[in-house]
């Protein structure tokens, strides 16, 4: 049975989520981050959208709040017959490899204050991976049965609420990968993992670490 804006249970952030080394699909815009007017081209991740303050704004935040997410699929997503067991088991894993990859460098915290962004997310669709197509090496080259995930993010100063920084994109998996293409969501998986590699990558970077 489709189901569409199913809560669930996730955390990440933006800006710099998406210098990810796996191809994009393209954006569509799910009504998730309400106002897109101030968004453009991703600097640096084709297909992508992308907002910032300013440089390197992320630049004054060391802590995060993750506020519980929300799955809010776009209205052509693929994903939404998927069952709400399945999407609350993605949403949990994609908050763990946040959570993860944040510690110890910066905080994870529950109340707003100096130096504290809140961070909202939406997975606005999740493609299945098709395993019996990724099992002979020319159908994995071809990137037929790849599977992938799209979501939309911000974070705003947890005191002001105003917006610091906001993204939109989705993305295929790695067609090289070996054992994510032999799951189901495995190719999801390895693109919400690689959001918060890169996410983690970029606040680090703004830090000079």
């Amino acid at each position: 049975m489709a189901r569409r804006n199913v809560p669930a249970v996730l955390g990440v952030s933006v800006a710099g989520l998406l210098l990810a080394a796996c191809a994009s699909q393209g954006t569509v815009r799910s009504g998730f981050l309400g106002d897109y007017s101030q968004f453009g081209p991703h600097p640096t991740v084709e297909g992508a959208l992308y907002y910032e303050d300013s440089p390197a704004s992320l630049k004054n935040y060391n802590s995060f709040i993750i506020d519980p997410v929300l799955v809010h699929f776009a209205p052509n997503a693929e994903g939404t017959a998927i069952d709400p067991e399945t999407l609350t088991e993605l949403s949990t894993y994609f908050r763990a490899q946040i959570v993860e990859k944040l510690q110890p460098s910066y905080k994870v915290v529950t109340e707003p204050g100096q130096g504290v962004a809140r961070v909202r997310v939406a997975i606005t669709d999740i493609d299945e991976t098709t395993p019996v197509l990724n099992i002979h090496p020319a159908m994995k080259l071809s990137g037929v049965g790849l599977g992938g995930a799209s979501m939309e993010a911000e974070a705003i100063d947890s005191l002001t609420n105003q917006r610091i920084a906001a993204v939109v994109d989705s993305q295929k998996g790695n067609r090289l990968s070996i054992a994510e293409g032999l799951s189901t969501y495995g190719h999801a998986k390895q693109v919400m993992e690689t959001w918060a590699e890169r996410f983690v990558a970029n606040l680090d970077s703004m830090h000079g670490r």
